[in-house]
């Protein structure tokens, strides 16, 4: 399990830092931040990888109610109840992103891959981010 964590942190560590730009042709707002922050984990397609990181295409968070995808981003792992996941690798928090970051890639996951859950803006992530972290 240690490998696990220190290999997805050490991937995690080698990306760039925030930023780019979505504003190339076909793009969607939100895909640069998620090709840096989530896509080498969840893969460019979220499509997951078996038993480490669950995939993102139909993923029921994504389709549900706006705060499931702002949750993980925002505390990782953490989001969900110890022994509910069949996945072995741990998602960090990014925690450190902007509103307005979170914001851009939550509405990419649940407008992406197959998912119709909608859009999410910096409000919602402030008045999350508000929420989570007074428990």
């Amino acid at each position: 399990m240690k490998a696990i964590k220190c290999a997805a942190l050490l991937a995690f560590l080698s990306l760039p830092a925030a930023g780019g730009d979505d504003s190339e042709p076909g793009a969607k707002p939100g895909a640069k931040l998620y090709e840096t922050h989530c896509g080498t984990c969840h893969q460019m397609d979220g499509s997951g990888v078996f038993m480490m990181q669950p995939p993102l295409r139909r993923a029921p968070r994504a389709n549900g109610p706006v705060g499931g995808v702002m949750e993980m981003i925002l505390s990782g792992s953490a989001a969900v109840p110890p022994g509910s996941s069949d996945y072995n690798s741990e998602m960090p928090p990014f925690d450190f992103l902007s509103d307005e970051e979170i914001a851009a890639i939550a509405t990419y996951v649940r407008t992406s891959f197959e998912n119709t859950g909608g859009a999410v803006t910096p409000t919602d992530v402030a008045d999350k981010r508000r929420s989570w972290t007074a428990n």
